[in-house]
């Protein structure tokens, strides 16, 4: 039995549907069907509903599904084990997008040279969710906020730079932080992620009013805007940041209480340590940032 016809089981199980995880590994639809059908014969079961566009995991399925995952990771791992090294195999990595801007490019490519046959496979997500992944055993390590709760007794963070607040404005009325705050439209970093999290609690703290502009998740966009005269926003020291830009101005938050860690996490029984201290090694900044 072909070991990919268990990924394409477990990527139709994943994206609901035969169609999504085709095009996710390049298949047609067509030859994903005919291996979730070569399991099916196999097995002498139904493993999937079908109906419309979507799919869905029968009871048999359900039962297989850890077992399959974990003849995945056994398998994958095999080349950890034939290279001295242990820098071989997947790496299922998950990222938060500014991690995927900011610090994974220059990190891939260190890696590249470093371990030529490890396959990293990047799987983006939020904090909170790529935590809920990693604990399902879903990936091997995550680059994420650090979480506002302690982390599972069973996970381990590691910082890799720390971000403080900054404040960021262009031509904007006031000159203290607060007078900026107070008489300008305030573009919010959002609620839902835990670095904009920490932006409210300092509103909050220093009792500041705000007139909100919008509310978006992408660092980017929010630095255009200022940048654009739109107002002024609350944001994490992001390494993706051009701050260099003609009429922006900064203002450092330096209470470390709003200070946005990044940090990789990973089990404490982690399979493949070597490839996370090589990820450590190659992720860590040794600039705070917290200037």
């Amino acid at each position: 039995m072909d070991i990919r016809y268990f990924e394409s089981l477990l990527k139709v199980v994943e994206l609901g549907s035969i169609a999504a995880a085709a095009r996710a590994q390049n298949l047609t639809p067509a030859a994903v069907g005919q291996r979730i059908r070569a399991l099916e014969d196999h097995f002498k079961v139904s493993l999937l509903n079908r109906k419309a566009h979507k799919a869905t995991p029968t009871d048999a399925c359900y039962r297989l599904l850890p077992q399959a995952r974990d003849l995945l990771k056994q398998f994958h791992s095999m080349a950890a084990a034939i290279v001295p090294e242990g820098l071989a195999g997947e790496f299922k990595l998950g990222a938060i997008s500014t991690a995927h801007t900011g610090l994974l490019p220059g990190a891939i490519r260190h890696l590249k040279k470093i371990a030529p046959k490890l396959v990293l496979k990047i799987i983006p997500g939020t904090s909170n969710s790529l935590l809920t992944d990693l604990g399902a055993g879903k990936l091997d390590a995550a680059i994420i906020v650090l979480p506002p709760s302690e982390l599972p007794r069973q996970l381990t963070a590691e910082v890799l730079r720390k971000e403080p607040l900054l404040l960021i404005s262009n031509q904007a009325r006031g000159t203290t932080p607060r007078e900026k705050l107070q008489q300008n439209p305030y573009i919010c970093y959002s609620s839902e992620s835990w670095g904009g999290q920490k932006a409210l609690q300092f509103l909050k703290d220093r009792k500041i009013d705000t007139e909100p502009l919008c509310e978006l998740d992408g660092l980017e966009a929010i630095e255009k805007l200022v940048h654009q005269r739109m107002g002024v926003t609350l944001v994490p020291h992001w390494s993706g940041l051009d701050l260099a830009k003609p009429g922006l101005e900064v203002d450092i938050i330096r209470d470390k209480r709003y200070t946005r860690s990044i940090v990789i996490v990973y089990p404490n029984d982690c399979s493949r340590p070597r490839i996370v201290a090589a990820l450590r090694e190659t992720l860590w900044d040794s600039t705070s940032h917290e200037v």
